[in-house]
């Protein structure tokens, strides 16, 4: 695939082609016409020299012949007196070769006579060879000087978009305060161009701002009712209830406990790039998967899934513990669900770890689809909607982790994940 090329370079190359375009055709215009006068010109002078001849020859006076010039005379018919690469030419100007070199000829009937005159075209060769030599230079010299010219006018033409596209990158321009960028700029393509921008960042600086709203909204509306149904769970817990209801409250607690973590994750992926990694509490991969591990052994359970925690060699990297317990959340708690029968296994790694199952498994062609928001897999089973995969690739992105799908031998399928290389 060709790279991309910057707007100076096209600008450059378009100087370029048109100049190297008019200069050729300039070019084979002056070799044409060169050419067309110079076979006139010897025409004439060979015409004039051969009748001037003749014209002496008459009066019984024999001319001396100019440099490069030889005359040739003999009877019509009998060309075997002239030499072999001039018998075949009949009357006219002719351009021949002889021995490698180049010689006009004048062939004329007169008079039972054959005259033929010929004039070596070694001076002629020297100046087309000049001539050609400096149409080259000239359309060398034409290229470079579009290339600079090219060059000098781009820096100029581009200068206020490089300028732009700064002004645009800059972070402050997110900023509420941050000035209009088309009062800069001449009511032209360019001044266009910064009032489009100036309408799109103050789109985005609004949905910033509700963005920012709804996040301390969240922050401060959801975290207390929430704490107060695990307070609650908590209270009734210590009740002497019946097993099922006591099972109830769990599930309550459960749900309530997956309530504050996806509230603390989104909280987290609102905030602004600096405050990110700034708020979470660190936890280490081992200690977050056993926690997954004991929160959905029981729900395994009661589907007749085998939950196993397998450890191949130990991690001693800290990570963010909302984010990495919403990932694994995520990822097991599909894992349960989409299998009918065997087992789910958490594997950890130095680095990562991986989520496999013996489920049916995704099809190849729905593979590339999963970390998609809503989309959801071929059964209808559980109440999801189809954005826990999404939220786990926006985390993933997010923090830089790499998540990949691959179906295992045999039957189901892996989820991948690499917290940091290896």
């Amino acid at each position: 695939m060709a790279a991309p090329q910057s707007l100076a370079s096209r600008i450059v190359a378009a100087f370029v082609l048109m100049a190297a375009f008019v200069a050729g055709v300039f070019a084979l215009i002056i070799v044409e016409a060169i050419n067309t006068v110079e076979t006139r010109l010897v025409t004439d002078a060979l015409n004039h020299q051969l009748d001037f001849i003749i014209d002496e020859s008459n009066e019984g006076r024999f001319p001396a012949l100019g440099p490069g010039l030889d005359l040739y005379v003999a009877p019509i018919g009998a060309s075997a007196s002239l030499p072999a690469w001039l018998a075949p030419l009949q009357e006219g100007l002719h351009e021949t070769e002889n021995d490698d070199e180049a010689f006009h000829v004048l062939v004329r009937d007169r008079e039972g006579k054959r005259y033929v005159l010929v004039l070596d075209q070694e001076d002629f060769e020297r100046r087309e060879t000049m001539l050609f030599v400096a149409v080259t230079a000239g359309v060398v010299i034409s290229i470079l000087a579009a290339a600079l010219l090219g060059r000098a006018l781009a820096r100029t033409v581009i200068s206020p978009v490089v300028r732009l596209s700064g002004q645009v990158q800059h972070r402050d321009q997110l900023l509420p305060l941050a000035p209009p960028l088309a009062a800069e700029y001449a009511e032209d393509e360019v001044g266009k161009l910064a009032a489009a921008f100036d309408e799109t960042l103050g789109s985005l600086r609004e949905a910033l701002e509700r963005e920012q709203l709804f996040t301390s909204d969240v922050s401060h509306e959801l975290r207390t009712p929430l704490m107060v149904i695990a307070s609650s769970c908590e209270l009734l817990e210590a009740q002497e209830l019946a097993p099922q209801q006591l099972a109830q409250i769990n599930r309550i607690g459960r749900a309530c406990a997956e309530m504050q973590e996806l509230v603390e994750t989104f909280l987290s992926l609102a905030r602004v790039p600096q405050e990110r990694g700034t708020k979470l509490a660190g936890a280490s991969l081992a200690a977050v998967a056993t926690e997954q591990l004991h929160r959905w052994q029981p729900e395994a359970a009661q589907r007749g899934l085998a939950l196993d925690l397998v450890s191949e060699s130990v991690d001693d990297g800290v990570y963010p513990a909302p984010l990495l317990r919403a990932v694994l959340t995520n990822l097991v708690r599909n894992a349960i669900h989409y299998t009918d029968e065997g087992f789910v296994r958490l594997v950890l790694r130095d680095g990562g770890f991986s989520v496999l199952d013996s489920g049916a498994g995704i099809p190849e062609a729905e593979r590339a689809l999963v970390f998609r928001p809503f989309a959801r897999g071929g059964s209808t089973r559980g109440d999801g909607i189809g954005i826990g995969l999404s939220l786990v690739q926006r985390i993933c992105d997010r923090q830089g982790w790499q998540i990949s799908l691959s179906p295992r031998e045999g039957s189901g399928c892996e989820f991948r994940v690499q917290l940091r290389a290896s």
